[in-house]
C-alpha cells in the first residue's frame, strides 16, 4: 500500500482562502482518508486559515485520521506560534526557522 498522498498548501492562505480550504479539508476527512500538507510554499497565512487547519485536525483526530502539517514555511510556522497553535496544530515552536538547502 503506497503512503498517502501529501497536498500541497496554497502560497496566499488569507479569508478568500479559508471557505475553499475548509471545504476541501472536510471532504477528505468525510471519506475517511488522512490529511497530509506540505506547508512549503506558504507566504501568507491569516487566522481564518490557521482556525480551518486547527479545526480539520481536531476532526479527523476525533475519527481516528491521520492529520500532518509538513515542512511548514517560515511564514506558517511564525503565524501559527503568534496565533498560540503550535499545539492544536502539532507544529514545533522552532518549524521553519532551519531551512532545507
Amino acid at each position: 500500500m503506497s503512503p498517502p498522498a501529501t497536498s500541497l498548501l496554497p502560497a496566499t492562505l488569507d479569508t478568500t482562502a479559508a471557505s475553499p480550504l475548509r471545504v476541501a479539508l472536510l471532504d477528505q476527512i468525510e471519506r475517511g482518508e488522512p490529511v497530509h500538507l506540505d506547508g512549503s510554499e506558504v507566504s501568507r497565512v491569516g487566522l481564518a486559515c490557521l482556525q480551518v487547519l486547527a479545526s480539520a485536525r481536531a476532526t479527523a483526530a476525533d475519527r481516528d485520521l491521520d492529520f500532518t502539517l509538513e515542512r511548514p514555511s517560515e511564514a506558517l510556522a511564525r503565524m501559527i506560534g503568534v496565533a498560540g497553535l503550535n499545539e492544536a496544530l502539532d507544529v514545533a515552536a522552532d518549524a521553519g526557522t532551519a531551512r532545507d538547502a
